[in-house]
């Protein structure tokens, strides 16, 4: 295979470019998952980068042996006429075990460019074959009529537990199914052939460049065989074209592992391609750079049973298509779906877009006619192996337009009650033309991000029943998300708007179910009565909040508040009516720490939420030092606090005088006198109240450290000695030489500033000085 082009080709594919998500895996969840959103969503805009998968293993053969079905002795005629199975079949057993080449073995069968087809009937395929259809050349089946089997016709070409094998060339396969159609539809015969290529348990199958057309059922079908799939399947640049309207003409139907369709062409009479219907798992599947035409969508089921996992559809587009993204089961078909990514599409004139639904021959209604109350009249049963389960599904980058002849809504979800559609993200979806609401039945986990469905006149974006939706956008949205629905059965809608416009159209689509807004305006368009059990969660902060009702609102039921962005003192419009504005506030529950929040009606028809801060707490570690003619204080901070009022007195716990009012933990007091006890005590203050008074603190201030003259008068027999009082605490000292250092000081001179010295003359002249100690 070295030696061929394609097989060099392949490995430049390129299927994995970033892609932007949230989001929001949540864990897996058979049950019911009932969630009360009571935080904002951090991160909005989708951004995610997919895992990379590895490309399959392509077939190894030896392209060396060519073995040419017009050639002896197999001699092959293309004339539309000439029956070709023997012929061809004794090229694909010689092929087979053809010589070796660089240690590869068998060979191609190659069916050459003629004027007219080649017919043939049943063919087997063999190891290590490719079958190649050239340029010019049509391998036509039999006629019905002529082809064998009778009333159990066998495939055209099958494959059964084979390796290596493959179907290429630029030439046709055509199945002359018109005569199958007509008579299966007037029910003269039961059973066609099921495909035209039907590779079972093989592993690794490539068909590329082919062209398939007109088959009496299926195109391709990759079957499973003992619960063993095909492997390792490779399917590129293929067209398949079959009219529209012919039953059963599927795609592809694909029982595989580890699988890749790219660079294809498919329009059909059916599912595009149909994934899950078998009793094998199937999963790593990759589409990628596909168009799709007449048909049914890209599908799962409707038979799940095997289950399926990691499906990666990606830059593909519908153009005329009934279905885009198709997704079927029932209970008794069902198995388990999850991690489906669908990124980067492209559908123009589809009549159905998005359908997830475990209702595809259950008997509740049509589709094209699905309402709330429809949803609401089916029962729980009890959850099997054989239950369908859709979770964890991606769809993201879709612009989509439906078309004038669509008669469902562009986005059905709907899953069972003991089975709730789960964890789907629609991100970056957008879709045009719509007549009909979107309906969401019996859904938990689905988020609506940076996505607009835009109706006519009339029609509400979704309908609701059992449903938790979040509608998130990554800024303030002016578009209008607009809801109605049904609240029975004890069972609630949950709803969350983060930066988005909502707008109730049905208040009982709220009932009992709790609400949640992170910024955006959601309005009630009649009247609203809250019950006790009615939750209203506010992310509030810089983007404001509110129900604004068109009509009365009853108050009643719980609203929790959390801080977004901004969220500060004010008072903040929760809620507002145009009519009468009746019963009792609701119950205030989860606040933001650091702030003390009450609701108010003191605005006519408005519930507003006043937000102040906490009282402050009492300040602690006060300590006071004296210093020279000062005593300065510092303490630690408080919460909550805005400035500090600080008290004094000279008296052992008080009463204390107001000094001063500080922002700062920390006042120098010069207001003192050295030898004097102060005591001190602080509280914080804010726009709420004042704290109480901490801890007392005392403190002694210290004597003036500016050196200062003494002063003396003559009293009598007396020389009195003062200085000023500020240096108390100052030693006076005395001696008899003027220049000598044997000073001494005069006793309890530290605690006076002035004193008396009796003169007498017998002893001399005597020298005085003033000192700081």
């Amino acid at each position: 295979m070295a030696a061929d082009p394609y097989h060099h080709t392949i490995k430049k594919f390129n299927i994995y470019p970033r892609c932007k998500h949230p989001v929001l895996q949540k864990p897996p969840n058979q049950m019911r998952l009932e969630i009360q959103a009571r935080v904002a969503l951090a991160v909005v805009a989708c951004a995610w980068t997919l895992p990379t998968r590895a490309q399959p293993i392509l077939p190894a053969i030896n392209t060396n042996n060519i073995i040419v079905v017009t050639n002896a002795p197999y001699n092959a005629v293309g004339d539309g006429v000439t029956t070709n199975t023997t012929a061809i079949q004794n090229a694909i057993n010689a092929a087979a075990p053809g010589p070796k080449t660089n240690g590869l073995s068998g060979g191609t069968v190659e069916i050459p460019a003629a004027a007219r087809p080649y017919l043939s009937g049943p063919l087997t395929m063999s190891n290590c074959v490719n079958l190649q259809i050239n340029s010019g050349a049509e391998l036509q089946m039999l006629p019905y009529g002529s082809y064998p089997g009778g009333s159990n016709p066998t495939d055209f070409i099958s494959a059964s537990g084979l390796h290596d094998i493959e179907i290429s060339g630029s030439g046709t396969i055509d199945g002359q199914g018109a005569a199958w159609w007509t008579n299966y539809n007037d029910k003269i015969i039961t059973n066609r052939p099921k495909a035209m290529f039907a590779p079972a348990a093989c592993n690794p199958v490539l068909v590329r460049d082919v062209t398939l057309q007109n088959p009496p059922n299926t195109h391709i079908s990759f079957r499973s065989s003992n619960h063993v799939p095909c492997g390792n399947v490779t399917v590129t640049n293929i067209t398949i074209n079959t009219p529209d309207g012919t039953p059963n003409t599927d795609g592809m139907d694909m029982s595989v592992t580890n699988a890749f369709v790219v660079n294809s062409h498919i329009s059909d009479g059916d599912d595009h391609i149909a994934m899950g219907d078998s009793a094998a798992f199937d999963g790593n599947i990759i589409i990628s750079n596909c168009t799709f035409g007449t048909g049914h969508g890209v599908s799962i089921g409707s038979y799940t049973t095997g289950g399926l996992s990691n499906l990666l559809v990606i830059n593909c587009g519908w153009n005329g298509s009934e279905n885009g993204i198709r997704l079927k089961s029932e209970r008794g078909r069902g198995g388990f779906v999850q991690s489906l990514n669908y990124q980067n599409l492209s559908m123009t004139n589809v009549q159905w877009p998005i359908l997830i639904y475990s209702y595809y021959n259950y008997g509740v209604g049509t589709l094209e006619n699905a309402t709330p109350t429809m949803a609401a009249t089916d029962t729980v049963q009890t959850v099997t192996t054989s239950t369908p389960i859709w979770r964890n599904i991606t769809i993201s980058n879709v612009t989509a337009t439906v078309s004038t002849t669509g008669s469902g809504p562009p986005i059905m979800i709907w899953g069972l009650p003991e089975m709730l559609v789960s964890n789907v993200t629609l991100c970056g979806v957008n879709i045009t033309g719509g007549t009909k609401d979107c309906e969401i039945y019996i859904t938990s986990g689905l988020q609506f991000i940076n996505s607009q469905v835009p109706l006519s006149a009339g029609n509400d974006t979704f309908e609701l029943y059992d449903a938790q939706l979040t509608v998130t956008n990554s800024a303030p949205s002016p578009n209008l998300v607009t809801l109605s629905g049904l609240t029975t059965n004890g069972l609630g809608n949950t709803l969350a708007f983060y930066n988005a416009k909502g707008s109730l159209q049905d208040p009982d689509a709220l009932e009992d179910g709790p609400l949640t807004l992170g910024g955006g305006t959601f309005t009630v368009s009649n009247n609203l009565s809250l019950s006790s059990s009615n939750i209203v969660n506010y992310v509030l902060g810089t983007n404001a909040a509110t129900v604004v009702v068109k009509g009365s609102l009853a108050l009643g039921g719980a609203i929790d508040i959390s801080a977004g962005g901004g969220f500060t003192n004010g008072t903040y419009a929760l809620m507002t009516c145009t009519g009468a504005l009746s019963g009792s506030l609701p119950t205030l529950g989860a606040t933001p720490s650091g702030f003390v929040c009450a609701l108010a009606t003191n605005s006519a028809g408005q519930v507003n939420l006043i937000v102040t801060p906490p009282p402050p707490g009492i300040p602690a570690n006060l300590a006071a030092q004296g210093t020279n003619l000062m005593i300065t204080s510092q303490w630690s901070a408080s919460s909550n606090a805005a400035s500090y009022n600080l008290k004094r007195s000279t008296t052992n716990g008080g009463p204390y005088s107001l000094i001063a009012s500080v922002t700062a933990t920390n006042y120098s007091d010069a207001a003192v006198n050295p030898g004097t006890t102060y005591y001190y005590v602080v509280c914080a203050t804010n726009s709420v109240a004042g704290s109480a008074n901490s801890t007392q603190a005392s403190a002694v201030p210290l004597p003036s450290l500016v050196p200062t003259n003494l002063t003396y008068q003559v009293n009598g027999s007396q020389l009195q000695l003062s200085w000023p009082s500020d240096h108390l605490g100052w030693l006076l000292q005395f001696q008899t030489n003027e220049m000598g250092t044997n000073w001494v000081n005069w006793p309890n001179s530290s605690n006076i500033f002035q004193t008396n010295v009796i003169i007498n003359s017998t002893n001399g002249p005597v020298f005085f000085r003033l000192v700081y100690p």
